[in-house]
């Protein structure tokens, strides 16, 4: 007989139910996360873990009561650093939560711990300034991605059911492709960014990272507000997706055969897959529209944050003290005012909204309802990764390889889920993107739903 799952292993749906029907209780529970927590500490996915303040008594009957969270440490929860993995934010302790944190508090979820991630948000293997990288538990030689990487690894580990993340250009989806769970970058807009540490105002928000579909819409009610009306969009026919050529280019061989072999499970339950070209396409635009805008936007995103605190350092303060070499090689730039040009940055906004109304024309004109490709162009990187990696190709740059195919939601500001598809031979998780048009997340999630039961049947095949 199949033994129930450890509380350690519910899903934020079990343990939510677990708790309303009075089936274990908030302290059993935490302390149950905390030995999990302490089994798989070698993750270094928390830079400030939290499990052992007392319970909360308050908001017993919130839907969320007794839960645990982990939340990214560029997200405030008062009382708590807000570290940003950089040394001049060391000891920062906001006074106030932000609003993304202060929607999952009222409804009765308490902090696991604030989670490691690249410098600043600003890279996409996870190293920062206060100790090591999170490692990826799917491949513990392999690191877990980023930024959001500590999220990714507490979630993937079942250290806790669910967690928050912030991305930019990927930095919630590559970490939770790269480890093997689900991660959402909802419409730019739909959750609130207050109290976050950003590093672009047009590009930039909080996301979520779970085990399943059901969880991440949980959440994505929860974060949205008032604004959501319903968590349901039914389908009258099978989803209608289509493969953007460019996004298949150049990819890593296994990578290319598990989402390859995910698509024709589709097929074979249904869905229309249509191969199609975009004229006008260019890499070269996207990645550069995905560097140079937030180059533009950091000093000032960064400022007007610290500007609400007012221990804070100023934001050149922290700029000069970066620590990664990664990141002082974009960040330097930017003191005193510096960096991209205006003119250089208004065109950017221009190809990018010239992108977003492009996809958009190839989505009506298909009638589909999502652009499909592979989340990540490699498998996780082993811990000994430099910025550049070798590829068949030639040199190429380790941040822009890992956000090529997700930096084209980033810069349009759709949403965008990834899902596991499957595993290299090597048992390197791989993910399956799904790019959705600006506002359609519930729609974007009814997709992923019924995507998600099929890859994970692959997984286990």
């Amino acid at each position: 007989m199949t033994r129930p799952p450890e509380p350690a292993d519910w899903t934020l749906a079990q343990t939510i139910a677990h708790m309303r029907g009075g089936h274990t209780t908030a302290s059993a529970y935490r302390e149950a996360l905390a030995a999990r927590t302490r089994e798989y500490a070698h993750l270094n996915a928390y830079l400030h873990e939290a499990l052992h303040a007392p319970v909360a008594e308050s908001r017993r009957n919130g839907l969320l009561s007794g839960v645990l969270l982990a939340v990214k440490d560029n997200i405030d929860v008062a009382g708590v650093p807000t570290t940003a993995g950089t040394p001049a934010l060391r000891e920062h302790f906001p006074s106030r939560s932000s609003t993304a944190w202060a929607r999952c508090a009222r409804l009765g979820a308490s902090l696991a711990g604030k989670t490691a991630l690249h410098e600043l948000a600003y890279g996409t293997t996870g190293h920062h300034a206060l100790g090591p990288p999170a490692l990826n538990p799917s491949a513990p030689d392999h690191l877990a991605g980023g930024s959001s990487s500590g999220t990714a690894a507490a979630v993937t580990a079942s250290l806790v059911p669910a967690g928050l993340g912030t991305d930019t250009g990927g930095s919630v989806r590559i970490p939770a492709a790269l480890c093997g769970i689900v991660g959402f970058r909802p419409t730019l807009g739909r959750y609130p960014a207050d109290g976050v540490v950003r590093v672009s105002t047009s590009r930039d928000t909080v996301g979520v990272m779970a085990r399943n579909v059901l969880d991440v819409r949980l959440l994505d009610w929860v974060l949205s507000g008032p604004q959501t009306t319903s968590t349901t969009t039914p389908f009258p026919r099978a989803p209608k997706a289509v493969l953007l050529d460019s996004l298949w280019e150049d990819l890593d061989p296994q990578v290319e055969w598990v989402c390859r072999t995910a698509c024709e499970r589709l097929r074979a339950a249904g869905w229309e897959l249509v191969e199609r070209t975009l004229p006008g396409f260019s890499w070269h635009d996207v990645l550069r529209n995905a560097t140079l805008v937030p180059a533009r936007e950091t000093r000032h995103a960064l400022a007007d944050y610290l500007a609400r605190h007012p221990s804070a350092p100023e934001a050149d303060q922290v700029l000069r003290a970066v620590s990664g070499e990664d990141v002082r090689e974009h960040t330097l730039p930017l003191l005193g005012g510096g960096g991209p040009d205006w003119t250089a940055y208004e065109e950017a906004l221009y190809r990018a909204r010239l992108l977003k109304d492009r996809l958009s024309a190839l989505r009506n004109r298909e009638g589909a309802h999502v652009l499909l490709a592979p989340t990540t162009t490699q498998p996780a990187p082993g811990k000994d990764v430099h910025a550049t990696l070798n590829r068949p190709s030639g040199k190429t740059s380790t941040f822009l390889t890992y956000i090529r195919n997700t930096a084209v939601a980033a810069v349009t500001g759709s949403p965008s889920i990834t899902l596991p598809a499957g595993r290299t031979s090597a048992g390197l998780p791989v993910g399956l993107l799904l790019d959705a048009a600006p506002g359609a997340d519930s729609a974007l999630l009814a997709v992923a739903e019924r995507a998600a039961p099929l890859l994970s049947e692959q997984e286990e095949a």
